[in-house]
């Protein structure tokens, strides 16, 4: 299958957030004097728990061919390491203005 030119790209979307359990969605570790970002959560007080992925050859992939973490990392699963991919994900998949 001939692909042309230019790489494929991957869409990623951020369809699922729940409250950071560590810190209760404060995205601090609560301390008023010296407030520090939670650890689990990178200060952003929600965690990734659904992701779609749209790919520019094939439409909306399977769940079964990607896996991904609460931070947002998504992983793919029987891809060609040597093919060139371009993944565009949203800037900040955890604006706290959204929906949760």
């Amino acid at each position: 299958m001939v692909y042309g030119m230019s790489s494929r790209k991957l869409t990623i979307r951020y369809t699922g957030f729940r409250p950071c359990p560590n810190c209760e969605g404060r995205g601090d570790d609560g301390a008023a004097w010296r407030p520090v970002p939670c650890k689990r959560c990178e200060g952003r007080g929600r965690l990734v728990t659904d992701v779609e992925v749209e790919d520019s050859v094939w439409g909306k992939l399977p769940r079964t061919t990607y896996d991904f973490n609460a931070g947002g990392e998504v992983f793919l699963l029987d891809f060609d390491e040597d093919e060139e991919i371009e993944v565009i994900r949203p800037e900040e998949p955890w604006d706290r203005r959204g929906p949760s």
